[in-house]
């Protein structure tokens, strides 16, 4: 009978209490695995979406099952969806989880992948799309606001991509301190450098472990499937970090970029304002005329490099257009600094004089005349790039590590 790839998105499973859509993710492979004879597992994904997204759950990504199974099972497949499928949030208001399975075969509309992870996305219009395409949507809620995600998770190309082990807590720990040695996870980005995200240098604060009562023991993040799981292999043989019984890897979207336009440039047109939670924001001039560009306090590099800008200095930048319309700042770079006038030129110890509006400046000591100037200075860095510590920097930013942003003008080829 012939093989048939199919697609099974999942998204908005997470609750207070503990909720984890990979680990729920998981649960479904398993049960597919024991109800599907032809199942086979190819690949799982987990990708981040918009940042701005009112109905984020608290890792703000969806995940994507690919799997073959024979044609004829297709049936069974989708039963199985509907029977496992979560219940929504409680009635209560202690939940706003509503999950959705999108699934089927083929391939789905990159705009449903592109939508969500640069906008918002309105869930009837959504709904609509799914089922235009051929996919259905499996869901207990009246509003299964989990199928944008599910459906972005679906359509996601995978071309610009990262690697997360995700490595899950055994059951009877649950609800205790995780136990992960930090020490190690300081040592693990010099062990095995194709890892990333591990810790903060600044702050020392690990990054792997997540520190809400999910079923996450940590994830380790990479640039490679061989790197990530021998990380893992060395931590789980310490003896000094938690056991974990069960592991999995996903293909994802993070430090993409995809989230963003590329790289713009502009004019600094005001000087840096500060707004209540220590926050700047500048006014700028480019090609596609006025915007305002805050960098957050939590953003440090950048928050101090906005600080330092003058009017008239170019700049070139990397951020994300909020819905109140402003740019918030992911990375920062001087191209060209304005000159910063430090007073007429000095002479005999003195500042030379004016000597009316269109003659020479005058030492009023010696005499010595020259022309009109004033002297500048251009001490500052330019051609440097800033952005935040690793603690504060957003899953799906691009680090530098991973080479300069795409140049002014030029938007960010999506997948």
């Amino acid at each position: 009978m012939p093989e048939l790839l199919i697609r099974v998105g999942l998204d908005d499973t997470d609750h207070p209490d503990g909720g984890c859509t990979t680990y729920d993710l998981n649960s479904l492979s398993e049960l597919l695995r024991s109800v599907l004879p032809s199942y086979e597992e190819v690949e799982r994904r987990l990708v981040r979406l918009w940042p701005y997204a009112e109905r984020r759950t608290r890792g703000n990504a969806a995940l994507c099952l690919l799997a073959t199974i024979e044609e004829g099972d297709q049936g069974a497949l989708y039963e199985a969806l509907d029977s496992w499928v979560p219940e929504p949030g409680d009635a209560d208001g202690t939940s706003s989880a509503r999950p959705a399975i999108v699934a089927g075969s083929g391939d789905p509309p990159m705009e449903w992948y592109t939508d969500a992870v640069r906008s918002k996305v309105d869930l009837d219009d959504r709904l609509e799309a799914i089922s235009d395409a051929g996919f259905r949507v499996f869901t207990k809620s009246e509003r299964p606001h989990g199928a944008i995600g599910a459906s972005a998770a679906l359509a996601w190309g995978g071309s610009k991509h990262t690697w997360e082990l995700v490595a899950w807590r055994d059951p009877t720990a649950q609800g205790t301190p995780r136990l992960v040695d930090n020490v190690m996870i300081e040592e693990m980005s010099t062990r095995f450098p194709g890892t990333f995200a591990n810790r903060d240098p600044t702050t020392g604060r690990c990054l792997i472990a997540p520190r809400t009562p999910c079923p996450v023991l940590y994830g380790i993040r990479g640039d490679s499937i061989t790197e990530i799981t021998e990380a893992h292999r060395w931590l789980q043989s310490s003896g000094t970090n938690e056991s974990s019984p069960i592991f999995a890897i996903h293909r994802t979207n993070q430090c993409s970029d995809d989230h963003v336009d590329g790289a713009e440039c502009g004019t600094v047109v005001t000087p840096p304002q500060v707004v209540p939670g220590g926050h700047r924001h500048i006014k700028v001039h480019g090609r596609g005329g006025s915007k305002s560009l805050v960098a957050f306090k939590e953003g440090g590099p950048v928050n101090d490099a906005l600080r330092a800008l003058r009017v008239g200095d170019r700049i070139q930048w990397v951020g994300l257009t909020a819905p109140d319309g402003s740019t918030h700042l992911e990375r920062l770079m001087l191209l060209d600094q304005a000159p910063v006038l430090e007073g007429r030129p000095m002479c005999c110890g003195k500042s030379m004089k004016s000597s009316g509006s269109k003659g020479r400046l005058r030492c009023p000591t010696c005499g010595r005349t020259t022309r009109r100037a004033w002297r500048s200075s251009s001490v500052r860095s330019q051609g440097t790039w800033h952005e935040p510590l690793p603690s504060n920097r957003r899953h799906l930013a691009r680090p530098l590590r991973q080479g300069e942003p795409d140049k002014c003008g030029l938007s960010a080829t999506m997948n």
